[in-house]
C-alpha cells in the first residue's frame, strides 16, 4: 500500500507539471505570429482557419483537456505545422532513452564504486587525485567536455586509420546494416555522447557517495557489527555498503530528470535527434503541444524513477516497509 499511494502522490505532481507546462506555453506562445508575418501578409480567413485549426478560441481548461483525452488512444494532437506530435514523440523518446539510460547506468555505477573505494581510503593519494578529478568534471560545462572528448578521439582515429568511435549522429548516415553490424554502428555513436553524459554524473555521485560511506564507518551500528566479531572488510560489506546506499537511491532517482533535460546540449553537440532538441525547436515554433508532451514525457520518467527509487528502499530500509 506504501508504493500504491506514492504513485498515485506522483502521478498527480505529473499531471499538475504537464498542465503548468501547457498553461505557460499556451499563454506565452503566438502559433500565428509566423503566418501574420508573411509578406504578402495571408487572407484574414487563412489565418483565422489556422485559429480555429489550433483551437486558440477555446478555453485553456477546455484546449488542455481536448489534449488530454487525446492521450489514452496515443493521440497527442498536431504541430503549429499540422504533423502528427505522436510519431515524432516515439521516434526521439527511444532516441533519448538510449543515450541517456546508458550515461546515467554507467554514471551510478562508477560513481558508487568510485565514493565507496574513496571513502574506504579517506585521506590517501588516490582520495585527493579523485577529488581534484571530480571537481575538475562538475567544474567543465558540458558542451565544452563534449568538444573535449571529440578532440581527444580524433587522434586515436587517425592512428587506427578507421573511424573507432563517431563523433555525430545515432547511426551511420546511408548504411544499410542489419544484426550485429547495425548494433555495432549505435554502440560506435553511442560511446562519447555517453561519456559526455556519464562523467559530470560519476563525479558527482562520487562525492555523495564518499560522505554516505564515511557517515557510516563512524557509525554506531558499524561499531557494533565489529564488536560481535566481524572484521572491519566484511562489516563494511554486510552492513556498511547497503546503509551507505539508502540516501543514495533517492538522490539517483531526482537528479535522473534534471540530467534528461539538461541533455539537451549532449544531443546538439552530438548531432542526436532526441526531446531535449525537440523541445528547444518547440519553444522556436512556439508550439504549445509540443512542449506539454516533451514534459510529460520527463514527468512520467521522473515518476517511474522515483517509484523504482520507493521500491529499493523498501528492501534496504525495513522502516521503510513500516511506515503507514
Amino acid at each position: 500500500m506504501h508504493l500504491v499511494r506514492r504513485l498515485a502522490w506522483r502521478l498527480g505532481l505529473c499531471l499538475a507539471a504537464t498542465f503548468t507546462a501547457y498553461a505557460l506555453a499556451s499563454l506565452t506562445f503566438d502559433p500565428l505570429a509566423e503566418l501574420r508575418g508573411q509578406q504578402p501578409r495571408p487572407p484574414q480567413a487563412v489565418i483565422d482557419a489556422q485559429a480555429q485549426r489550433l483551437e486558440l478560441d477555446t478555453p485553456l481548461p477546455g484546449r488542455f483537456l481536448g489534449w488530454l483525452s487525446g492521450l489514452p488512444s496515443g493521440d497527442f494532437g498536431e504541430t503549429v505545422g499540422g504533423q502528427a506530435v505522436a510519431e515524432e514523440l516515439w521516434r526521439r523518446c527511444g532516441t533519448s532513452l538510449r543515450l541517456f539510460l546508458a550515461g546515467s547506468l554507467l554514471a551510478i555505477v562508477a560513481g558508487v564504486l568510485v565514493g565507496l573505494w574513496n571513502a574506504v581510503r579517506n585521506g590517501r593519494a588516490s582520495d585527493q587525485l579523485s577529488l581534484i578529478g571530480s571537481l575538475l568534471l562538475l567544474a567543465v560545462p558540458v558542451f565544452v567536455l563534449g568538444t573535449v572528448l571529440k578532440m581527444a578521439w580524433l587522434p586515436i582515429n587517425e592512428a587506427l586509420g578507421s573511424q573507432l568511435l563517431y563523433f555525430s549522429a545515432e547511426t551511420t548516415p546511408g548504411a544499410d546494416l542489419t544484426g550485429w553490424a547495425a548494433t555495432e554502428d549505435r554502440l560506435r555513436h553511442l560511446a562519447l555522447p555517453t561519456l559526455a553524459i556519464a562523467l559530470p554524473q560519476a563525479a558527482f555521485y562520487s562525492r555523495y557517495q564518499r560522505a554516505a560511506m564515511l557517515d557510516v564507518l563512524g557509525s554506531e551500528s558499524l561499531r557494533a557489527a565489529r564488536a560481535k566479531g566481524l572484521r572491519r572488510h566484511q562489516a563494511v560489506l554486510r552492513h556498511g555498503v547497503r546503509m551507505a546506499m539508502i540516501p543514495m537511491v533517492t538522490l539517483f532517482a531526482f537528479t535522473f530528470g534534471l540530467h534528461l533535460t539538461g541533455g539537451v546540449f549532449t544531443e546538439r553537440i552530438f548531432g542526436w535527434n532526441g526531446m531535449g532538441d525537440w523541445l528547444l525547436r518547440g519553444v522556436q515554433e512556439e508550439d504549445a503541444n509540443i512542449v506539454a508532451s516533451v514534459t510529460l514525457f520527463i514527468a512520467v520518467l521522473v515518476v517511474m524513477a522515483g517509484w523504482i527509487a520507493d521500491a529499493v528502499l523498501a528492501l534496504l530500509d525495513p522502516r521503510v516497509r513500516r511506515s503507514p
